[in-house]
C-alpha cells in the first residue's frame, strides 16, 4: 500500500492526500499553484486547503494570497489520531446514553408480529440477550441463581443497570457460593448495589424477571445438547414467578459483603455469621 493510500486509510480523501503530499515535497505554495500541480479545479482547491488546516495538516498564511505549507506530520498526525481517539470516545457516551431507550423499544417491539415467546438454542445467544435484558432494564431486576452457571467476569450489565438505578436482587443456591465465577465477584456486586441472599436447600428452577413484565429461563432438559432458554413477554407469567422469588427471598439469609472478604475458602457467609452449606 503505497504512502497516498495509507493517508487514504486515515481518513483523507484522495485530493486531501495528493495535495498533503505535494506540500510536503515543495512549500509554501500559493493556492493556484497546488491546483496547477495536482490537477485540482481551482473552485475546490481552497475548500480541500481548509479542511486540511482544520485537521491540522496545513498552515495558511493570512489574507488571500497567502501561501500553504505542510504541518511536521508527527505532530500534524499525533493530533489527527487523538481527535479521533476523542470523537470514538464521544460515540461510545451517546451510544451508552441512548442505549437503554432503544433497548427498551426492541425489547417492547420485539417479534415485530406479537410473538409473546423467544426460544434460544446457543450459550451466546442467551449470553447476549441476558446482557440487553440488564441494558434494558428500568425498574428492577430479579434473578434465581443455580446450577449450571453461566456468570463470568464482572458481570458488567448489572453494574450498569445499578448504576441507573435499576434495583437488582439475586437469590443464590448455597453450592454456588464456592463457585469462582459467585465468589471472586459477589463482594463487588454487593457493594455495587446487588441485594444478594443465599437459598439454604435445593432451588427449583433458575430464572429471571426484567421490569415485571419480561423472564428468562434457561432450560436442561437430558438429552437435549448445549442451552435452550426461554424469554417469555407475559405479566401474567411474571407476576407467578415473582411471587415465587419472594417467597425464596423471605426463606433466604442475607450476605454480609464485608465478612464475605474475609473468609479464603470461598464458604458463604451470611448476616448471622454463619456458614451456608
Amino acid at each position: 500500500m503505497n504512502t497516498e493510500s495509507l493517508l487514504e486509510e486515515l481518513g483523507l480523501t484522495k485530493t486531501e492526500a495528493r495535495i498533503y503530499l505535494c506540500l510536503l515535497e515543495q512549500s509554501p505554495l500559493a493556492a493556484g499553484t497546488i491546483a496547477d500541480l495536482t490537477g485540482t479545479s481551482r473552485s475546490s482547491v481552497y475548500l480541500i486547503l481548509r479542511s486540511l488546516v482544520d485537521k491540522g495538516l496545513v498552515d495558511a498564511g493570512a489574507g488571500y494570497s497567502s501561501r500553504f505549507q505542510p504541518a511536521a506530520p508527527d505532530v500534524a498526525f499525533g493530533g489527527l489520531l487523538e481527535r479521533g481517539r476523542e470523537e470514538q470516545r464521544e460515540r461510545e457516551r451517546h451510544v451508552e446514553s441512548a442505549l437503554p431507550d432503544l433497548m427498551r423499544r426492541f425489547e417492547a417491539n420485539a417479534g415485530g408480529d406479537g410473538e409473546l415467546v423467544e426460544i434460544l438454542r446457543t450459550p451466546k445467544l442467551v449470553g447476549d440477550r441476558f446482557d440487553r435484558l440488564h441494558a434494558s432494564s428500568q425498574q428492577s431486576i430479579d434473578i434465581v441463581v443455580r446450577r449450571p452457571v453461566q456468570l463470568g467476569g464482572s458481570n458488567q450489565p448489572e453494574l450498569d443497570a445499578l448504576s441507573r438505578g435499576v434495583r437488582a436482587r439475586a437469590v443464590y443456591d448455597h453450592g454456588l457460593m464456592r463457585h469462582p465465577s459467585v465468589a471472586d465477584n459477589i463482594g463487588a456486586w454487593i457493594e455495587a448495589g446487588e441485594e444478594a441472599r443465599v437459598f439454604h436447600g435445593d432451588l427449583p428452577m433458575k430464572f429471571a424477571v426484567f421490569d415485571g413484565h419480561t423472564v428468562l429461563m434457561p432450560l436442561f432438559a437430558p438429552g437435549v445438547g448445549g442451552v435452550v432458554a426461554l424469554i417469555v413477554r407475559s405479566r401474567e407469567l411474571c407476576g407467578a414467578l415473582s411471587l415465587l422469588f419472594d417467597t425464596l427471598w423471605t426463606a433466604s439469609m442475607p450476605i454480609d459483603p464485608d465478612m464475605f472478604r474475609h473468609h479464603h475458602d470461598h464458604e458463604p457467609v451470611t448476616a448471622d455469621g454463619s456458614h451456608a452449606h
